[in-house]
């Protein structure tokens, strides 16, 4: 993590309504491009869960706190809600700060706001698009399609990545948990892309398994 920039999650609260405010806080005298993605997971009492995803570019000034975002959700008692912040920086797309908490209604009494453990950073059943061409998006639109019909959902998170290849080209790189899992090249023939999707979700279904650990990689 790069020094001088810190993300922070703050929240206030009233009444069972609750407000995530993300921030930048910039203690160097530098100026810093950054990206961010602020997740939200809330899962309820029956075990049903519903996520928000908000990102965006802002360049934050020498000794500035810049509010990024904020969101707004009504708790009950029983749910749970997980928030995450990523910061990015611009240039690299490298982690230069990250904040995370979870927060409890009923356990009000007991601290229900808590910090959450870099190993609880793995966001279950989230996909993240990442995509940039008609072709990327098109592919990510038939993999998201596919695996809502699943019964099953990953434990971890899903991001799909187009990243640039030969000429003017574009290759798809599908991260689990951060580690690339397939790669492909993109092709503007939706019938391939299709086919595509479908194989991703049958790596990750053979991933989900203890004993399976994969690398593929399609050419």
């Amino acid at each position: 993590m790069e020094k001088g920039l810190k993300a922070k999650i703050i929240t206030e609260s009233s009444d069972g309504l609750y407000n995530i405010i993300a921030t930048a806080e910039n203690q160097s005298d530098f100026h810093y491009p950054i990206n961010y993605i602020l997740l939200s997971i809330k899962r309820g009492a029956t075990g049903n869960t519903s996520s928000n995803k908000q990102e965006g570019k802002f360049v934050v000034k020498p000794k500035e706190t810049l509010k990024l975002s904020e969101v707004k959700t009504n708790l009950d008692k029983k749910d749970v809600l997980k928030v995450f912040l990523f910061i990015k920086n611009e240039e690299s797309d490298k982690i230069i700060s990250k904040d995370s908490l979870e927060i409890q209604p009923d356990k009000i009494a007991k601290n229900s706001t808590k910090a959450i453990s870099e190993n609880d950073i793995e966001l279950s059943g989230l996909t993240i698009d990442d995509t940039r061409s008609r072709n990327g998006k098109y592919y990510y639109d038939q993999f998201y399609m596919k695996y809502l019909q699943t019964d099953e959902k990953f434990p971890g998170t899903v991001k799909i990545v187009e990243i640039p290849g030969l000429g003017q080209s574009t290759r798809i790189s599908v991260m689990y948990n951060e580690q690339e899992i397939y790669l492909f090249n993109a092709s503007p023939d939706e019938e391939v892309m299709n086919q595509e999707a479908q194989t991703t979700l049958e790596i990750l279904k053979e991933m989900i398994l203890p004993k399976n650990e994969l690398l593929r990689s399609s050419t």
